[in-house]
C-alpha cells in the first residue's frame, strides 16, 4: 500500500470517528477566509482587494506574464483573472499587450503605479501576516508550507 492508498479513517467523512474541526481543509479553509478578511479591510483604503494584490505579486515576482500564466500562478479561473486585469489596468496599476509569440495571448506586466502600490499594499500585508504569526515557530511555518506544497502537487496530479 502506497501514501496515496494508505487508510487516514480519521479524515474521512464517513468513519465513525471523524471531527470536522480536526479536518485539516476546515482548518485551512477557516484560517484563509479569515486573512483575507483582514486583508481586504486592510487594503480597501488603497482600493485594492486580494485578488489585485495576487496578482500584482505575482507580476512583481514574474515580470511580465500571460493572462493565463497569472491565472494558473493565482489558482483563478482565467475569466475572473481577465477581468480583475481588466479592472487593473483601468486603474493603470498594469499593461496589457499582445504576445509577441503568440498573438492569442495577452501579457500583464506592472505599470509604475503599480509598483508603487504594490511597495504600499506590501506593508500592511506584512501586517496581516505578522499577526497570523504571532507565537508560532519558524520551523512550524516551514513544515505547514512543506506539507500544503505536497497536498497541492497530490491534487494537482
Amino acid at each position: 500500500m502506497n501514501d496515496h492508498q494508505r487508510s487516514r479513517t480519521k479524515f474521512e467523512f464517513a468513519h465513525d470517528n471523524f471531527e470536522f474541526d480536526q479536518w485539516p481543509f476546515y482548518n485551512m479553509s477557516r484560517l484563509i477566509s479569515l486573512y483575507h478578511r483582514r486583508l481586504d479591510v486592510a487594503l480597501k483604503p488603497l482600493g485594492i482587494d486580494t485578488p489585485r494584490w495576487r496578482i500584482l505579486s505575482i507580476l512583481a515576482k514574474r515580470g511580465t506574464a500571460s493572462v493565463t500564466e497569472v491565472s494558473e500562478e493565482a489558482v483563478m479561473l482565467m475569466s475572473t483573472t481577465a477581468k480583475i486585469i481588466r479592472r487593473m489596468a483601468d486603474q493603470g496599476l498594469v499593461g496589457t499587450s499582445v504576445s509577441q509569440r503568440d498573438a492569442r495571448s495577452v501579457e500583464v506586466s506592472l505599470t509604475p503605479l503599480g509598483a508603487e502600490t504594490l511597495a504600499v499594499v506590501q506593508r500592511k500585508v506584512d501586517a496581516v501576516a505578522a499577526r497570523s504569526f504571532l507565537d508560532v515557530p519558524e520551523t512550524d511555518i516551514d513544515a505547514l508550507n512543506a506539507t500544503t506544497r505536497k497536498m497541492y502537487a497530490n491534487l494537482e496530479i
